[in-house]
């Protein structure tokens, strides 16, 4: 994790491929998006994490795939609604999915802030700061 002069709530990346995450990481911290970057193959490490991470920062920002092994990003979802942390979780969802039928489920969880097609490239990570941070 590098530091920068972005943010200081954290981010949290969740995705399987750890392509994805390198490249993630590398645009949230190039863009002085957030300080605090955490990166995470197995959607149960990163639920755990973020379980954690409001507890200390009381608001936390994920960007979550939706299409993985083990707990998909929707059982995700289900299991933050659970917890009732909704208020302090933002979820972008990064998907490789270009199903509309994607789009509109995201749409079912107040937690999602906004749906996008991954790659992440600078320009959405400014997009990002200036909608949500």
């Amino acid at each position: 994790m590098k530091q920068n002069n972005g943010s200081n709530i954290p981010v949290i990346i969740i995705d399987d491929e750890s392509g994805i995450l390198f490249l993630h990481e590398l645009m949230v911290e190039e863009s002085n998006l957030s300080d605090q970057v955490y990166s995470f193959r197995k959607p149960l490490e990163g639920l755990e994490f973020i379980k954690e991470a409001v507890q200390i920062s009381k608001r936390v920002l994920v960007l979550l795939d939706i299409n993985m092994p083990e707990m998909t990003g929707w059982e995700l979802l289900e299991k933050l609604n659970e917890l009732n942390i909704t208020d302090q979780v933002n979820v972008i969802m990064v998907t490789s999915s270009i199903q509309k039928a994607d789009r509109l489920k995201s749409q079912n969880y107040p937690t999602v802030k906004m749906y996008l097609e991954k790659p992440i490239d600078l320009e959405t990570c400014h997009l990002i700061k200036q909608s949500l941070l």
